[in-house]
């Protein structure tokens, strides 16, 4: 009897270690999420214009101070140094060349002429810079003014001008310089060429828009006078 109860009670305590032994909890392992580090720097947009409105649109990111030294190190641009900075001879291959060709290498940001020159230009997040070709004529006489000029042909290529004279008057100064022609009429002068660029009014029925300072102009080039630092556009133009 005492036997009997002796096995009993230990299946009795066997049965009560299993009910409290629990499973072991089961562990899942979740895969480490992986992402790609944006790239470092800072994000900038670079237009390149030639003297005939040929233009190339470059993207950038870049750790550098200035405009010049990101340039610098992309190739796009090459140069000398000079008492006043870096000076620009080449960019994306294109030189430009002041002792052949009055040509220099005008800079941009947001589309407003800087104020500083792309080694003293910090890069700002979004900027779009602009290095254009741009032919420049030299002072005529004393007192000479300057003012720019855009010359737009129908496909939207364009050349750039920087004028220097003493004229009076638009016309006066560009017909000097032999950029426009035309025909003196009851009007005014009535421009048939600019920048060798001609137009046919009996053939295309084409004629040379005058703009000032981005407004279309209410004379005609050859009654506007000269204004200093003023933008001046003729654009070729379908009726």
């Amino acid at each position: 009897m005492k036997k009997l109860l002796s096995l009993l009670l230990a299946a009795a305590m066997i049965l009560t270690l299993c009910a409290c032994t629990s499973a072991p909890a089961e562990t899942t392992t979740t895969p480490a999420e992986t992402t790609s580090a944006p790239a470092a720097g800072v994000p900038f947009t670079v237009i390149v214009t030639d003297v005939d409105g040929t233009e190339n649109t470059f993207q950038y990111t870049s750790e550098a101070a200035t405009v010049g030294e990101a340039l610098l190190a992309e190739g796009l641009i090459s140069g000398d140094e000079s008492e006043y900075g870096l000076y620009i001879t080449s960019v994306n291959g294109i030189t430009a060349d002041w002792a052949t060709e009055n040509a220099y290498w005008a800079f941009y940001i947001d589309g407003a002429y800087a104020e500083t020159g792309v080694d003293a230009t910090p890069i700002t997040e979004g900027a779009v810079y602009s290095l254009t070709k741009t032919i420049s004529y030299t002072p005529m006489g004393e007192g000479a003014a300057t003012f720019y000029l855009v010359v737009r042909d129908l496909d939207g290529t364009a050349a750039s001008f920087e004028i220097h004279t003493d004229a009076e008057t638009v016309g006066e100064a560009l017909l000097a310089l032999e950029l426009i022609e035309g025909e003196v009429g009851e009007y005014g002068l009535y421009i048939n060429s600019v920048n060798g660029i001609t137009v046919d009014w009996d053939t295309e029925q084409a004629y040379w828009a005058f703009y000032v300072n981005g407004e279309y102009a209410q004379t005609g080039v050859d009654t506007t006078p000269v204004m200093e630092g003023a933008a001046y556009e003729l654009v070729k133009t379908n009726s």
